[in-house]
């Protein structure tokens, strides 16, 4: 038990030194609203994610995150969007609000760009009973929980095409300016976000899409997504990713071996109409914590439209 409750401070820790508080879905590829305001409203109609996420599960303390969001276009250049967020590791816990605004510009008959918006609110929570310390008078462990609330404000771009896209986001944007005043809450550091892909047909029952994602925080080593998914009769989808770390920025001296291979994703969608969807994501860490297995699920919801409830050509992003 006391490894156990070790291992969760180090988590913790870990989360604060190498900023990789903010919570990212492995299928963020086919919901890109939770890390770019820009992509609200880009589908041109109404639909509904629900995600629920275990990295690690069997790990006592692991994080675990529930999301919902809600994004639609009021106009043909103009979208808004809601995000809620419950991520949870260890003793500290997180609830994050997000309202999002998008306008969307026509740059020629087939590539738009969108250019996004979000304001937020993060309330952070760190429980000190679930921590143990070997100094009962430790000035590091609050005795109680304590908590912090901070304005938490996103903004992107998106360049799309119907087989194409690319965006670049920002998040956290104020998070290393603002720290909670008794330094018991970790700061959040901003985050930078490159996201591209495109969609080849490979005959004419089958598409493949390659993307890759760069996460940044300049803090830490680049985080880095290269995946492949594969569609087959516009009906079901399947992928993998590999994420690893890079030193593009940091300094090379520092010790990031365990951060260098994170983990590989493989990923399935099935389009079961044109209104539901359901996904499933198997993460294996390729870190020290390997024996624990991650598990993502994803449904979402696409409103009808009125003037007609087909969907005359599915989105591939």
């Amino acid at each position: 038990m006391k490894k156990t409750y070790t291992l969760l401070i180090l988590l913790f820790l870990a989360a604060s030194l190498f900023a990789q508080q903010t919570f990212m879905s492995n299928q963020y590829i086919f919901n890109p609203m939770t890390i770019n305001p820009a992509y609200t409203g880009t589908k041109q109609w109404t639909s509904v994610n629900l995600l629920y996420s275990a990295p690690w599960t069997g790990l006592e303390g692991a994080p675990n995150t529930q999301s919902v969001s809600i994004e639609g276009a009021t106009r043909s250049n103009m979208g808004l969007g809601l995000q809620l967020i419950n991520d949870n590791i260890g003793a500290e816990s997180r609830q994050a609000f997000w309202a999002n605004y998008s306008y969307i510009l026509n740059i020629n008959e087939s590539l738009k760009l969108s250019m996004g918006l979000a304001a937020g609110v993060s309330y952070f929570s760190l429980d000190g009973r679930k921590l143990i310390s070997e100094s009962i008078d430790d000035p590091s462990i609050p005795l109680t929980r304590v908590n912090s609330m901070r304005f938490d404000p996103k903004m992107g771009l998106f360049l799309y095409s119907e087989r194409f896209y690319a965006g670049l986001s920002v998040t956290d944007m104020l998070g290393s300016l603002i720290e909670s005043p008794d330094g018991f809450v970790a700061k959040q550091e901003r985050h930078y976000y490159f996201t591209t892909g495109y969609v080849f047909d490979l005959g004419d029952e089958v598409k493949a899409k390659p993307s890759i994602l760069i996460r940044e925080d300049f803090k830490a080593m680049t985080n880095i997504d290269v995946t492949t998914h594969f569609l087959f009769k516009n009906t079901f989808w399947i992928g993998a990713s590999y994420r690893f770390g890079a030193n593009l920025f940091t300094d090379q001296s520092l010790d990031n071996s365990l951060r260098m291979r994170d983990a590989l994703i493989f990923m399935t969608q099935w389009n079961v109409n044109p209104s539901w969807v359901i996904g499933y994501a198997y993460t294996h860490s390729l870190t020290a914590l390997s024996t624990f297995a991650g598990h993502e699920i994803m449904l979402d919801y696409t409103f009808p439209r009125k003037v007609d409830t087909r969907m005359k050509t599915p989105r591939f992003f």
